[in-house]
């Protein structure tokens, strides 16, 4: 590898992009095998093989009914854009919803073969049920990222690329590239639209499910979590499915898909200015190292003798040695390409992955079922629910410092070396600043496929912790209750790791905005000036939609939940011997249940989002869209942390509590934390997860649709 990238830069080839499709093409087989070792274990008793067709069906269900009403949207949108725009953007945007769809599908599909199958393993040890989950994980990791980066390689080819990387055409002041690299982000729009369905529909699902199966049998009937007596326990583990697994895929495969559009417009003008092409392809080849540091990593996560009780030791290994092996890649790479100054970029670099591994030990901290964030909530329970919502809210809150405080460090210590290498190269250090801030967001998004992996373990050990309890097995259930856990810090940390590159996903997406703008609509200059009422009403706008957003989703929930605990406790009254287990509950009512209401409450959130941005931009022009993206922003990514890591406490924190503290299962403080964890439910797996993708939708959005931009009112 060494070599070929030395061969390469001493001749300034762009054949180096060739990386970039030949890791993804990598990454897909890895995938692929992945999912054939999993198919070829044993998949365990037939009481567990029973109960994971079920909630497989179950999930298929939704998924098909989910798809078909997204696809609806997609052909409305194909159309407006193709007659509004044109047919370019239109196959751009249709391409990248369809891969978006295919992430979620494969992230489902292989979630609820792994499942069951780590219910088998547990049999025969902790490592062998950890490894078959993270295998579950990796594959979709391997998928999501693989998938992005070889759609975005190939349609770049397509939409002009090719020419520009070898034909010999690109010289100083060729915006070619930059013309190339902004044609497909109809690409990033399709993924982000269909990514914020998914999201949003799959958390509506899992948590109307999750709610009333926790307020009626843990509260009221006093059974545990996933007992076969429960009407609403199939739906409440086909919603970790659709919900943390076809939803999360979707979600992180439009996350890379934008980012990687951004690095490249950027990249793209450096490279007109300067006329090295090199400058344009190496976002793409950090994120082709990304995946080969990644793939080196995976043999690492296993559990040694002395961290059995303990495996998330294990899981972060994987995500240490990545961390580790894409740096020392980085290294190298920046010294091939950018000579004497190398430091500079390879420190962009650098501070992304340092963001990343930050993020990660901040998320633990806070929602780690032995840490002090979660015993406080625990304790706090033993005075009851009001207590433990009033903690937990307050620790919520407290989550947002850090996280952006690291963030924000990262976005002014990559900009300040960006700019110091445009010194050397005779570029505005604003230029090279910019460019510093998209690599330090390459450098982050390097270690996803390991992150997926890590949140994909968690929906497969949850459903395998349901599917041994339903299932009667008394083997290996103390380590599936100890992988659920983990499972609950995996699923906060890709949240954390989503949000964060969000976070510094903007400044890239807001400046290819600005160039955009300026481009295709003869502006002269950009400036947000707040002084403008006009420009401050589109700021304001952009900070409502988040909360907006948020309380229609929590509401859907709210609905749902409210539907599930009423069916709930009409069959446990009407169906006779439920609770002493000679009659069986109707599952299929549950199921029914949360499809409704996941297909009727994802809509309107949606159409609220893609609307009023458009509305805004027809009647007050491009600047006041760039404000509105801006407000929304700046109040997603604070409420997003606090929904998405204080969810995360207050599950634990009930979880704390399970294991024995102050007085366990069916003791008050229990009862009190699974209040509390049923309202930070809706908050960490529907609309907290939406927000991260929202951002990015917005910014795609209003890329695609500058040319209708028009202000008619004249206002600014």
């Amino acid at each position: 590898m060494y070599a070929l990238l030395q061969a390469l830069a001493s001749l300034n080839n762009p054949n180096v992009f060739w990386i970039a499709p030949i890791a993804g093409i990598i990454a897909l087989i890895v995938s692929l095998l992945l999912m054939h070792k999993i198919n070829k274990m044993e998949a365990g008793s037939p009481k567990a093989i029973q109960v994971g067709n079920a909630i497989r069906e179950g999930a298929y269900a939704f998924l098909k009914r989910q798809y078909k009403t997204i696809s609806v949207i997609i052909v409305v949108l194909f159309v407006l854009i193709a007659v509004a725009l044109d047919i370019g953007t239109a196959v751009a945007f249709l391409i990248g919803a369809i891969a978006s769809l295919a992430a979620g599908y494969i992230a489902m599909d292989n979630a609820t073969k792994a499942n069951v199958r780590t219910v088998a393993a547990a049999k025969n040890g902790p490592n062998a049920a950890l490894q078959t989950a993270f295998y579950g994980g990796a594959t979709m990791g391997f998928a999501v990222v693989g998938l992005s980066l070889l759609s975005v390689s190939l349609l770049f080819l397509v939409y002009g690329g090719w020419d520009i990387l070898f034909s010999g055409t690109f010289v100083i002041g060729n915006k070619d590239g930059i013309t190339a690299a902004s044609a497909i982000v109809g690409m990033g729009f399709g993924a982000s639209l269909v990514a914020l369905f998914a999201q949003l529909g799959g958390g509506i699902y899992t948590k109307a499910a999750d709610v009333g199966a926790d307020l009626v049998g843990k509260v009221e009937a006093g059974i545990p979590e996933d007992d076969p007596r429960n009407p609403a326990v199939i739906a409440d583990n086909v919603g970790d499915n659709v919900g943390d697994s076809a939803g999360r895929g979707a979600d992180l495969f439009e996350s890379a898909v934008g980012e990687n559009i951004g690095g490249m417009v950027i990249g793209g003008l450096v490279s007109a200015v300067t006329g090295n092409v090199m400058f344009l392809i190496f976002p793409l080849v950090v994120r082709a190292l990304g995946i080969f540091g990644t793939l080196v990593a995976v043999p690492f996560v296993k559990l040694n003798a002395n961290e059995v009780h303990t495996p998330m030791k294990a899981l972060r290994k994987g995500l240490n040695v990545s961390t580790a092996i894409s740096a020392i890649m980085f290294l190298i790479v920046s010294i091939i390409f950018f000579g004497d100054s190398w430091y500079y970029l390879f420190g962009c670099l650098l501070t992304g992955l340092i963001a990343s591994v930050l993020i990660d030990q901040i998320t633990d901290y806070y929602t780690g079922r032995d840490r002090s964030p979660v015993r406080q909530i625990a304790q706090a329970s033993q005075t009851g629910s009001a207590t433990n919502i009033i903690t937990g809210m307050a620790i919520g809150l407290e989550t947002t410092a850090l996280p952006i405080i690291t963030l924000v460090i990262s976005l002014l210590v990559s900009y300040v070396l960006g700019a110091q290498f445009a010194t050397t190269i005779g570029i505005t250090t604003y230029m090279g600043g910019v460019y510093g801030t998209a690599l330090a967001t390459m450098g982050m998004l390097a270690v996803m496929g390991m992150v997926l992996a890590l949140d994909g373990f968690g929906p497969i050990a949850d459903n395998a912790a349901g599917i041994a309890e339903m299932a009667g097995e008394t083997s290996g259930i103390e380590t599936m209750e100890a992988l659920d856990a983990v499972g609950n810090t995996t699923k906060a940390l890709t949240k954390g790791f989503a949000l964060g590159s969000a976070l510094l996903a903007a400044q890239l997406l807001f400046q290819t905005y600005a160039e955009e703008a300026m481009i295709k609509l003869n502006l002269t200059s950009f400036v947000i000036d707040i002084s403008q009422p006009a420009i401050l009403v589109a700021g304001f706008i952009g900070a409502m939609i988040p909360f907006l957003f948020s309380s229609q989703a929590i509401n859907a929930v709210g609905k749902a939940a409210t539907q599930m605990v009423n069916e709930v406790r009409r069959q446990f009254k009407e169906i006779p011997g439920i609770m002493d287990g000679t009659g069986k509950p109707d599952y299929g009512k549950a199921v029914d249940i949360s499809t409704k209401a996941a297909l009727k409450g994802m809509v309107i959130p949606g159409v609220v989002v893609i609307a009023v941005p458009l509305i805004v931009g027809v009647l007050l022009g491009p600047l006041a869209v760039g404000s509105l993206v801006i407000g929304a922003t700046l109040t997603a990514v604070p409420l997003a942390l606090f929904m998405n890591t204080g969810g995360g406490a207050w599950d634990n924190a009930k979880k704390y509590i399970e294991v024995g503290h102050f007085g366990g299962k069916r003791s008050a403080a229990h009862s009190a934390a699974v209040v509390g964890d049923t309202v930070g439910d809706p908050l960490k797996d529907t609309a907290g997860p939406s927000l991260h993708v929202l951002i990015k939708l917005l910014s795609t959005l209003a890329i695609v649709f500058i040319p209708l931009f028009l202000n008619l009112l004249n206002l600014i």
